[in-house]
């Protein structure tokens, strides 16, 4: 006698079962296969490494002139501009300006405070730095002998009318540079030295 099927319903909780062991296993192998994310690492620049803008060269300094000086004040000039551009930023120096102590191509630093005494009134003069205010009288052959070119200081150059700390410097620079002066009118190859400055320095300087 044939035994009848059993119920479908009777295998219901095996299948489930089974659906539920299978899914387990598909969760622990993806968790197992899953990569394992890599920790973030935030590096922070080196102290050393990192440039300020303090470090960086600026292109112009300050500095404080004062005393025996016609406009005194604070005066913004490039990072090599030297004590000569000072003192011709500040107006020139005055009649009783005491420049024996000062090298005038010695170069400025940011902030610097320069300050020009004054000679006491009893004193002789002791430097030609002076500028052409109506005070002080210019040079003339009367006054002082010529002045030569190939061997004058920047002091001497710079008592000449026309001519500044700056325009002396360029001319001792052009002197170093290319040798003597040929003649007065040579003058000229200096930059800053046209033909009205060169007329009032004729009866002045002389080439030796």
């Amino acid at each position: 006698m044939a035994v009848p099927p059993a119920p479908r319903s009777s295998y219901r909780p095996y299948l489930l079962m089974f659906i539920l062991n299978l899914a387990i296993v598909a969760g622990i192998l993806y968790l197992l296969r899953r990569e394992t994310p890599r920790p973030v690492i935030v590096t922070q620049p080196s102290p050393r490494s990192a440039v300020t803008t303090d470090a960086l060269p600026a292109s112009q300094i300050t500095v404080i002139v004062g005393g025996a000086v016609n406009q005194p004040g604070t005066l913004t000039l490039g990072n090599n501009a030297r004590l000569a551009d000072a003192l011709q930023g500040a107006g020139g120096v005055r009649s009783d300006a005491d420049l024996s102590r000062f090298d005038l191509t010695r170069a400025l630093k940011q902030g610097e405070t320069i300050n020009i005494p004054a000679r006491p009134s009893n004193s002789p003069v002791a430097n030609n730095l002076v500028s052409n205010t109506p005070d002080v009288p210019n040079l003339t052959p009367a006054h002082v002998s010529p002045v030569n070119l190939n061997t004058a200081s920047l002091e001497q150059l710079v008592s000449l009318p026309g001519i500044g700390p700056a325009l002396a410097q360029r001319i001792l620079d052009h002197r170093a540079a290319n040798g003597p002066f040929k003649s007065i009118e040579s003058l000229k190859d200096v930059r800053g030295i046209g033909d009205a400055v060169l007329d009032g320095l004729k009866q002045l300087v002389t080439v030796e």
